[in-house]
């Protein structure tokens, strides 16, 4: 056999590296997407969270708060904590509970297998173990209704907003005299979950089953430009995931700069609800615990390494219709 000069050598080896380069690219871009393939280091380091309701219903942090204590707006973030982060975490129906994808020792995600979160051990942390925020509180009303997510509405032509929506915060460069997103595409994949469970208003017990309800913002856009549409995102249990819970989507919501420039203000463009908004319905004098979860979606298509420290703007707003049918039953004996 004829021995191989030194030029066809090198050519040959270069092959070998170009293979060798489109093999990792390969990898590259498979590690881009899902949590069945990325690092843990995604994760969502500050969110400003406003909660607020409509004429129809009052909020409260108790069951058993005093008449005062009752009103439309919660300081979620004294539930929660000040310092938290999300990290890559999925909702389980068949669990009841979050999970997250189980790592092996190269530091890749095992495909299916999956560690049980656990609010005691995961929410509302700062440190490697915090995974998503949950806050609990109580919604009551003197009259029949039911409750809806608001309509997201801009106010003063973009300026000021209202209602609910998921949005990366403007976050102000003293060097470019500019704005910089803060999102870094994280408002794609975040998820808002809600557990509706009737309770009792004088004891605080349940009564009833829980109901689960999960928030999709952004649904229509993602962090790859070459990805179009609203993008089936599959369960942990198996099938859609959307299956495993009543879905609740909104179109994209965006900003951008006023003109001229200034520091605080920017100009918001909100999306629009693509499924029914429902949540729950009241009779009156009935009321009903709300356990409000926010997580960054594992298995959702942005969740990818391109998220790192990202900061997070979320208003959650509940509207009222008078008639609400909740079928919610007395308690024998009370």
């Amino acid at each position: 056999m004829k021995e191989l000069t030194v030029e066809q050598r090198q050519r040959r080896r270069t092959i070998i590296y170009i293979y060798i380069l489109l093999a990792l690219l390969i990898l590259l871009v498979a590690a881009s997407y899902t949590w069945f393939s990325i690092s843990q280091t995604p994760r969502v380091s500050s969110m400003e969270l406003n909660v607020s309701a409509g004429v129809g219903i009052e909020l409260a942090e108790t069951y058993d708060a005093r008449d005062e204590e009752w009103g439309q707006v919660i300081d979620f973030q004294k539930l929660i904590g000040e310092d938290t982060i999300l990290q890559p975490a999925s909702w389980s129906a068949r669990q009841g509970a979050f999970v997250t994808a189980s790592y092996g020792s190269d530091g890749r995600t095992i495909e299916n297998k999956f560690t049980l979160l656990t609010d005691e051990q995961n929410a509302n942390r700062s440190d490697m173990h915090a995974y998503y925020v949950k806050g609990t509180f109580y919604a009551r009303s003197d009259a029949a209704v039911s409750v809806y997510l608001g309509e997201a509405v801009e106010v003063n032509e973009g300026v000021n907003t209202a209602g609910t929506y998921v949005i990366g915060m403007p976050v102000w460069n003293e060097q470019t005299i500019l704005h910089e997103d803060g999102g870094m595409g994280a408002e794609t994949a975040i998820r808002i979950g809600f557990r509706i469970t009737p309770v009792d208003e004088f004891t605080g017990r349940e009564f009833k089953e829980s109901e689960f309800y999960i928030y999709e913002p952004n649904c229509d856009v993602h962090i790859d430009e070459n990805i179009e549409g609203e993008v089936i995102t599959e369960s942990v249990d198996g099938g859609i995931y959307e299956g495993d819970a009543y879905l609740i989507s909104q179109t994209a919501s965006s900003w951008s700069e006023a003109y001229p420039v200034q520091q605080d203000v920017t100009i918001k463009s909100l999306g629009k609800f693509t499924s029914d908004p429902y949540l729950f319905s009241l009779d009156a004098g009935s009321m009903v615990r709300i356990d409000l979860y926010i997580w960054l979606e594992g298995q959702d298509v942005d969740c990818t390494n391109l998220i790192d420290e990202a900061q997070i703007i979320a208003n959650v707003q509940f509207s009222t219709e008078y008639g609400g049918q909740s079928g919610l039953v007395d308690i024998p004996g009370r």
